[in-house]
């Protein structure tokens, strides 16, 4: 690559070479009327016609470059994208993600923007250019020079395969985040992968976009929504369905409780009695769902403790039943708490000695514990289990497959991957914003379980898309797991916030949030306004170099000659470090164009039109 070291660039200076080409224009025209109407020899005005026309021919490159340049600092109009139009280009890439239109940012763009940030902006067009700008600029949205500074686009284009490394998308409300979003889940249905879009606001247009996408591809049967304001035309999801050991529900509840302390007794011994619940549960041949689970924990597992221990016993001993039967037989009445005290000491009496059950005997424990202390120590676990479990929200989050008055379908995780649904989960963050977190992050969860076992088991896996708007709201433990193990598991994750300060606020910690955003190699921001997640943003560019030019000038006296006095002026061409990217850039770009690193340090300023009808 050609570096001149003097080379130096102003390039909203006066078009000179423009001018220049009118003048020696005008020169060669009279030189021409000359040659045809004077009383003179015309050969040497013709000679002149050449030598006029030679120079323009010099001075234009550099004056239509200037031009060009000058005129697209005004930047480009909004534009609008088409489902066909957007088909087309998926066809002409199919192996890669279209970012939109935009350039590379380079040095060149930053000595540009750096001579702009000298001026006054009202500065920056010519005079036949002012007025269509500052029309424009009292409409819109941000610095639109900032794409301007480059008059040539291309489209920008990301190697599928590069996304495996997850992509978060920063901006400030309104900067266009969710239309990102519309472009992105587009083109994953159109390649025909399985989606999921978690949306805490709950935005219409998104969900709809993503419906008439299946519907235009064929397939309107693969879309699912689940939204809390709606049940009736909501889909029930079970975030407890997949599971490869018992101990994972346990897990995936107590992720949901807060904790400031790496190891808090209280979230432990929810964990506990969460996991002595479903493991009884299990050996009754139930499956665990979150109805049964707040059941035997508001309740007691007196009832539980009965089937448990029949269950159990029926494994290990032969006439189990009788033997069952002579020890109940004892209890007067038909209290559940005598009769499984009865079934504690069959246990303990007749099955222990033969094959223990640390599962039961757990459960057998928390049954005897006392019941205000246990009261207690899940205090921070009921809440949860009722915003989970109360009015229709039970019905769509614990489904119940044998209730035929229920038409709707249930769905899970695991079957959305497995049959390429695309799944729009709106979270009603703004009626209910606890309860909304609450349902984010249990689905977060079971997806991560889901991940690690394809991790682990799956073969010839299937690409899977989430995309998470707003994921402060719904980010847990397991969603950090998610972003550290997804990549082997082929789900690309997709995530969307405002500010760094967002993750901090939902981790208790900055290492947390350091935490999760290290695990993200592509980021894309759009406006930002707040300074410490435009510093993240900017931090890891490498440093570059801008020239200036100083201007100098003296003069000075002799004091015993006052007469004599001399003087001298000058210019110097003056490099100094600059940052690639100003931080302070972030916050001024329009609506819908952002900065991006991807691919492992690759820079782009690019624009995403908005996909309509």
């Amino acid at each position: 690559m050609h570096y001149d070291a003097l080379g130096y660039e102003m390039p909203w200076r006066t078009n000179y070479e423009a001018r220049a080409i009118c003048g020696w224009l005008l020169a060669g025209g009279a030189a021409f009327l000359v040659s045809l109407y004077g009383n003179m020899p015309s050969e040497p005005f013709y000679w002149m016609l050449g030598i006029c026309c030679f120079m323009s021919l010099v001075q234009l490159p550099k004056a239509i470059r200037l031009a060009s340049l000058q005129k697209h600092i005004k930047g480009r109009e909004l534009e609008f994208i088409s489902l066909n139009e957007l088909k087309e280009v998926i066809s002409e890439y199919p192996t890669e993600l279209w970012l939109g239109s935009g350039f590379d940012w380079e040095n060149r763009h930053i000595q540009r923007a750096f001579e702009i940030l000298k001026l006054d902006q009202s500065t920056l067009v010519t005079k036949g250019m002012k007025n269509s700008v500052s029309k424009k600029t009292s409409k819109a949205i941000g610095s639109s020079w900032i794409h301007g500074l480059e008059p040539e686009e291309i489209p920008l284009l990301q190697d599928l395969n590069h996304t495996e490394g997850h992509s978060l998308i920063v901006g400030t409300t309104g900067s266009g985040k969710t239309r990102m979003f519309d472009i992105l889940i587009s083109q994953a249905i159109l390649r025909g992968e399985a989606v999921i879009i978690i949306d805490p606001k709950g935005d219409k247009e998104l969900k709809d976009n993503a419906s008439r996408l299946c519907s235009s591809i064929g397939k309107p049967e693969i879309f699912k929504s689940f939204h809390p304001a709606f049940p009736e035309e909501s889909v029930r999801i079970d975030p407890l369905r997949n599971f490869s050991r018992v101990t994972e529900i346990a897990s995936r509840i107590a992720a949901l409780i807060p904790s400031e302390a790496g190891a808090d007794p209280f979230k432990s011994f929810a964990w506990q009695a969460l996991n002595n619940i479903a493991q009884a549960l299990v050996m009754t041949y139930q499956r665990p769902n979150l109805v049964l689970l707040r059941r035997f924990l508001e309740g007691g597992p007196a009832s539980l403790v009965i089937k448990a221990v029949a269950a159990y016993s029926a494994t290990v001993l032969e006439n189990s039943d009788a033997l069952a039967k002579a020890y109940t037989s004892k209890v007067k009445s038909n209290s559940n708490e005598k009769l499984a005290f009865a079934m504690m000491r069959f246990y303990f009496d007749a099955i222990q000695p033969v094959k223990a059950s640390p599962e039961l005997e757990g459960l057998l424990s928390m049954f005897q514990h006392d019941s205000t202390h246990f009261s207690k120590m899940v205090a921070n676990l009921l809440p949860i289990m009722n915003m989970l479990t109360s009015g229709e929200l039970g019905k769509m989050l614990s489904p119940d497959a044998e209730d035929l008055d229920d038409q709707r379908d249930i769905t899970n995780t695991a079957k959305m991957i497995t049959h390429g649904q695309v799944v729009y989960i709106g979270l009603d963050s703004l009626t209910d914003s606890i309860v909304g977190s609450a349902i984010g992050s249990i689905i977060l969860s079971d997806l991560t379980a889901v991940a690690g076992d394809r991790y682990n088991f799956g073969v010839d896996n299937k690409v899977v898309n989430l995309f998470i708007d707003e994921a402060a709201e719904v980010i847990n433990d397991p969603f950090i797991q998610l972003l550290n193990k997804g990549r082997g598991a082929k789900i690309r994750l997709f995530v969307a916030t405002q500010t760094f300060a967002d993750f901090s606020a939902r981790m208790g910690s900055q290492d947390k949030a350091t935490q999760v955003l290290s695990n993200i190699n592509n980021k894309f921001a759009l406006r930002i306004l707040d300074k410490e997640t435009q510093e993240y943003i900017t931090s890891t560019l490498p440093k570059t170099r801008v020239k200036y030019v100083m201007r100098t000038q003296g003069q000075n006296t002799h004091s015993d000659s006052p007469i004599m006095h001399g003087g001298n002026q000058g210019e110097r061409l003056i490099e100094e470090e600059s940052d690639l990217l100003p931080p302070q850039l972030l916050g001024l770009l329009p609506n819908c164009e952002f900065f991006a690193t991807i691919s492992g340090g690759r820079l782009i300023k690019g624009r995403l039109p908005i996909l309509n009808d």
